[in-house]
């Protein structure tokens, strides 16, 4: 006997869906990554728990849920679309070891369908980016990378992807800014275009050649705080000073006749994507360094195959963190990550750089003139090898009046070396060295959050080599591992390692410090074992020596009579602060030194503090040119 209340039910329910209305769309699934940086291994998210850090299971997992998503689907040539907002090879050792091929065979493995250039792509130069693109399976794109001899393309501009008989559109758009984020001689030959032209050329082409989707793929990056910044952006439009570089949000404001744009270019992710009121343009971004993906669908109309919008595939975000209890991995791609991993970072701190670029010197022949009579600044030379610690507050404060500024003061002051911390654009320091061709210099590869930099004098050094240290494992020194410059200093055929750092700033830092300062002594310890005793350690250490034990990282150096640090002896005198600026008037920028370097003579060197604001007219001034840190000088015989 029939239920009369199911049956009824079961009636009504019949009835209810005849009322709803038909699907009039379709969908496709679009995977999307960025800014990966070489990390396809499996890492502990320290950033997440620094204590119990979760398993983050990376390139394997990645690749099993790509292959996961692409069987369920029906089409078994094509039913993904997936995608790359660039920087996919630096930051790691894995991924720099062999100049990004290691990293391109992977992506052949995940069957990507297009990626566009970012800035960290250049590293070593454009012509390596060209090689790669012959290996890799899939487009690199850019519509706005030319070269400068005859106007051609570099990469193809877009590419054409069909599935399930709709035509998606893919145009490449780097940064017209990249001759400020990278050094010139890596895009020598090459130029880049504005972007708001190559949008307005090829989204109407794109579409006259069949596609019925565009997507942007961006490598400007969304910044941090898009809705303060995108708001600057909106009143900027209004003025005359409307100058800044494009970002990934404000290319939106330009695209369109586009549908979505997919960037990267920062490692930032956000769970909803940004939609733009003026163009109607939804734009994507992940977080980047291997930890995450974004996976969404892309819904067209049945009939006119136009995008009608996006649906999220999990729990109301766009993106996905690999976490080992969320993800299955693929074993043998596990493996497979993992030797090569474990073989990069064992060949990176031996390897002979002079295969991709071992020193970072200009070219001589296109050296720029220094203006030297702007500041009365005195010149410091010694006796002995004279050495600078600088943080450059993110570097170039004020674009080229920095570069006048800091060229000039640095040639009076004529020191053997100076370690730059929080350069933010290499491109412009890249100008910094054409105004001081006295000097040659080696700038950060992996670095993932600024670079330091090491230049020092040509005619009395002989460069060896450059490591950066734990690039591997470089959280507890906030994305920026140091960079060790060997040298033999010429005059006495002595060699000496220098170690510039930058330590995680702040009070909620300490415990990164810590572990970064345990990390770092261990690391020289051994390596004074088995090669030389001579290390000069110095850079923005971001703790004071006044400080209490528990207060700062100092202490496994400060145990071990092999170390000393020459700072300490004027750390306690105010006017020698190399952070002046009130309320937080400290002693942050620290030189530490092997004792082998001063004979166990503490009065054989010099140390100080350089009063630069005071040859500037006042610390306003400074500030506005250069930083809010006062370099510090440690000259020794």
């Amino acid at each position: 006997m029939v239920n009369k209340y199911f049956s009824n039910k079961v009636l009504l329910l019949c009835l209810f869906s005849l009322l709803l209305p038909i699907k009039s769309f379709e969908s496709i699934n679009v995977i999307t990554t960025n800014d990966i940086h070489g990390v396809i291994d499996e890492q502990d998210a320290y950033f997440m728990n620094p204590n119990f850090p979760p398993k983050i299971m990376g390139g394997s997992a990645y690749f099993e849920y790509v292959r996961t998503i692409d069987s369920e689907l029906p089409n078994l040539d094509k039913d993904l679309l997936i995608l790359d907002g660039g920087n996919f090879f630096q930051g790691h050792p894995l991924g720099i070891v062999d100049s990004g091929r290691t990293m391109i065979n992977w992506m052949n493995k995940i069957k990507y369908d297009a990626m566009v250039p970012g800035q960290h792509d250049f590293l070593f130069g454009y012509e390596n980016l060209l090689n790669l693109s012959k290996l890799a399976e899939f487009p690199f794109i850019a519509s706005n990378i030319k070269y400068l001899n005859n106007d051609k393309y570099v990469f193809e501009p877009y590419t054409i992807v069909e599935i399930d008989n709709v035509k998606i559109g893919i145009i490449g758009i780097a940064s017209s800014n990249m001759q400020n984020l990278v050094l010139s001689k890596n895009i020598q030959g090459i130029y880049f275009s504005n972007e708001v032209d190559a949008l307005n050329e090829w989204i109407p082409k794109v579409k006259n050649n069949g596609a019925d989707v565009v997507i942007i793929l961006s490598s400007l990056g969304i910044p941090w705080d898009r809705e303060k910044i995108y708001e600057e952006f909106l009143n900027s439009l209004d003025s005359d000073n409307n100058q800044k570089p494009l970002n990934s949000l404000s290319l939106g404001y330009y695209s369109t006749g586009a549908d979505i744009i997919i960037s990267g270019g920062v490692s930032k992710g956000y769970r909803q994507p940004w939609y733009d009121t003026n163009s109607h343009v939804y734009t994507f971004q992940n977080y980047g360094n291997g930890t995450e993906f974004g996976h969404f669908m892309l819904n067209y109309d049945k009939d006119s195959k136009h995008f009608i919008g996006y649906e999220y595939t999990v729990e109301n975000s766009i993106t996905q963190t690999l976490f080992i209890d969320d993800f299955s991995f693929n074993k043998e791609k596990y493996h497979w990550i993992k030797k090569r991993n474990l073989d990069a970072i064992e060949k990176v701190y031996s390897i002979n750089w002079d295969d991709v670029g071992s020193v970072d010197n200009i070219d001589l022949d296109n050296k720029l003139e220094t203006k030297l009579n702007n500041w009365d600044v005195p010149n410091i030379n010694t006796d002995g090898i004279d050495i600078i610690t600088w943080n450059c507050e993110f570097f170039p404060a004020a674009g080229d009046s920095t570069i006048d500024a800091l060229s000039e003061i640095a040639a009076d002051l004529n020191p053997d070396i100076i370690a730059f911390q929080e350069i933010k654009q290499r491109g412009w320091f890249d100008k910094l060295m054409q105004k001081l061709p006295a000097y040659d210099f080696v700038i950060s590869q992996q670095s993932s959050f600024m670079d330091q930099a090491i230049i020092f004098k040509r005619d009395s050094f002989k460069f060896i080599k450059r490591t950066e240290i734990y690039a591997e494992n470089d959280y507890n020194f906030a994305g920026r591992p140091p960079i060790q410059c060997d040298l033999i200093y010429t005059p006495d055929n002595k060699k000496i390692s220098v170690i510039n750092l930058h330590m995680k700033c702040c009070d909620s830092g300490l415990l990164r410090r810590k572990k970064a300062s345990q990390m770092l002594y261990d690391y020289v310890v051994d390596k004074m074992k088995n090669d030389h005793e001579n290390y000069i350690i110095l850079g923005d250490w971001n703790d004071d020596l006044k400080d209490k034990e528990d207060e700062h990282c100092f202490m496994p150096f400060l145990l071990d009579d092999n170390f000393i640090f020459p700072t300490y002896d004027i750390t306690f005198d105010i006017s020698q602060a190399s952070y002046p600026k009130e309320p937080y008037v400290s002693f942050l920028d620290h030189i530490l030194v092997t004792k082998s370097l001063i004979n166990n003579d503490e009065k054989s060197y010099l140390v100080k503090t350089i009063p630069i604001d005071k040859y500037m007219g006042g610390f306003d001034v400074y500030e506005t040119y250069i930083s809010d840190h006062m370099p510090v000088l440690f000259s020794f015989k």
